[in-house]
């Protein structure tokens, strides 16, 4: 394995996987600014004063208050023009943070509050991300999300609507929310659901949620786990994860500003690490959280000493973790160096 330091300039070449990435908490101020000339909406003049619309950088706020910056970007993401414009943007984002692949989460029900069906949203973003693939040479996936809040049958409908979109760019299913209000447990049929499209799942667990929610997750025969933080300090639910091999898609700087979880440097990755797990690093919202996968190695690096094998480990965790099949799998390891 190489011995070269970690700069800002040998991590961004290091061939990386985000597997955890929101859309709508992602997209660049200058993406933002053409989606809001597609309808004429006025934006702060100034990217700094947009910056600070949309940008958390306190730490630990409330929940609330740190999710109050996505509503000014659902807002622009109304017409397939803007959802295209989104999906390209990503993946441009994706191809400047030095990725080799990306699955982005997207919640189409939030894009119908204009004249989009749920199919046409989702075809409007496939639509971007295939522009942007063909720009930027960097394959990137769409994870459909329902919303934990809604009915059985709203949830029912999203997932089968997705299932319509597979082996077109749609890879997986989750469900995201309030996961204390909505625990996982009274989730139960709406994951049974998502089962039964034939679609894997990555379900959001353990971020704010005690670690009940993990568990009943690993029960339901979910692949991944969004976030899974809540996991650490609890042996007999780490060995069932490792047992199962569930991917752990830990987010560490986004959970560290936007939850109550401990300084960063005593955040988890290291020990789910040295337990073996399937754990990923990954960035959740890469504007809101102002943070790009580059920078979340090199804090992992300075805060606790993160090298170069354990960078490789996370890299493979994230390619056995991908919604891929197996040649796909095989072309992203043949770019990822070894581990010694």
């Amino acid at each position: 394995m190489t011995q070269q330091p970690f700069t800002p300039v040998t991590v961004r070449q290091y061939p990386k996987i985000d597997l955890h990435c929101h859309l709508e908490g992602s997209l660049s101020l200058g993406a933002l600014r053409e989606m809001a000339a597609v309808t004429d909406t006025p934006l702060p003049v100034g990217d700094r004063a947009l910056h600070d619309l949309l940008i958390a950088t306190a730490t630990n706020p409330e929940t609330t208050d740190y999710l109050k910056h996505f509503q000014p970007v659902i807002d622009l993401m109304q017409t397939a023009e803007q959802l295209e414009i989104a999906g390209a943007d990503i993946v441009r984002s994706a191809a400047a943070d030095g990725l080799i692949y990306m699955e982005t989460r997207f919640t189409p029900t939030l894009y119908t509050q204009g004249n989009l069906t749920l199919e046409e949203a989702i075809a409007a973003l496939l639509r971007g991300l295939h522009a942007g693939t063909k720009t930027y040479d960097v394959p990137v996936n769409a994870i459909v999300c329902g919303r934990r809040e809604r009915s059985l049958a709203e949830l029912t409908t999203v997932f089968e609507t997705a299932a319509k979109f597979a082996g077109q760019g749609v890879v997986g299913l989750d469900l995201v929310g309030d996961e204390a209000e909505y625990p996982t447990i009274a989730l139960a049929d709406a994951i049974r659901a998502a089962h039964a499209t034939g679609l894997p799942i990555a379900l959001h667990a353990g971020e704010t949620a005690p670690v009940d929610n993990v568990v009943v997750v690993m029960s339901l025969e979910v692949e991944r786990i969004g976030h899974g933080q809540r996991l650490n300090g609890f042996p007999a639910a780490m060995a069932r994860a490792k047992r199962t091999g569930t991917t752990l898609e830990t987010c560490l700087t986004s959970s560290h500003r936007s939850v109550d979880l401990p300084d960063y440097p005593n955040l988890p990755l290291q020990d789910f690490l040295n337990a073996g797990l399937k754990v990923t690093v990954n960035t959740n919202h890469r504007t809101i959280a102002d943070v790009n996968l580059t920078d979340e190695i090199l804090a992992l690096h300075d805060h606790s000493d993160l090298d170069w094998n354990q960078l490789a480990q996370l890299t493979h965790n994230a390619i056995d973790g991908a919604f891929l099949n197996d040649a796909d799998k095989a072309a992203l390891r043949a770019k990822v160096p070894v581990i010694a």
